[in-house]
């Protein structure tokens, strides 16, 4: 069973909603959980003494975090891509794509809108940033 390091991690996004794809890994260095949850709901009648669970048939996938260095480079930095564009605030909103790929070519692949972004200065260290991104569309693995 194969393995894999940071290395073998691809993350793109897409620059606003609605635009194009760029390649942020150089400026990842940590991405949340790529979880998708499968909802059920409780099913237990009265006089159980155990709790029962049955799929709704919906799934989710919860908020990802994605953090690192900030960096202002035209068209792919992260400073540039990840800032809240006006776009990303619209009622009409399409969202934003993020591709992640890890190893030999398992992709996650979701539509996100994003929720937040912030940049956080400290003395003596690197600027970084941190971002939210939440779900629009369903996430799938493939």
């Amino acid at each position: 069973m194969a393995k894999f390091g940071s290395a073998s991690v691809i993350v793109s996004i897409t620059d606003s909603p609605g635009g194009a794809a760029r390649i942020i890994t150089p400026y990842v260095n940590t991405i949340g959980g790529l979880k998708i949850e499968n909802l059920t709901q409780q099913t237990n009648p009265f006089g159980t003494t155990s709790e029962a669970h049955s799929p709704t048939g919906m799934s989710k996938t919860p908020d990802i975090a994605i953090e690192g260095f900030l960096d202002d480079t035209a068209l792919v930095g992260s400073g540039v891509v990840l800032k809240v564009a006006a776009a990303d605030r619209a009622v009409g909103s399409v969202g934003r794509v993020l591709i992640v790929t890890i190893g030999s070519g398992q992709v996650f692949t979701i539509t996100v809108h994003l929720v937040s972004y912030e940049v956080v200065a400290k003395n003596g260290a690197l600027t970084e940033y941190k971002c939210v991104v939440r779900q629009a569309g369903a996430g799938v693995w493939s």
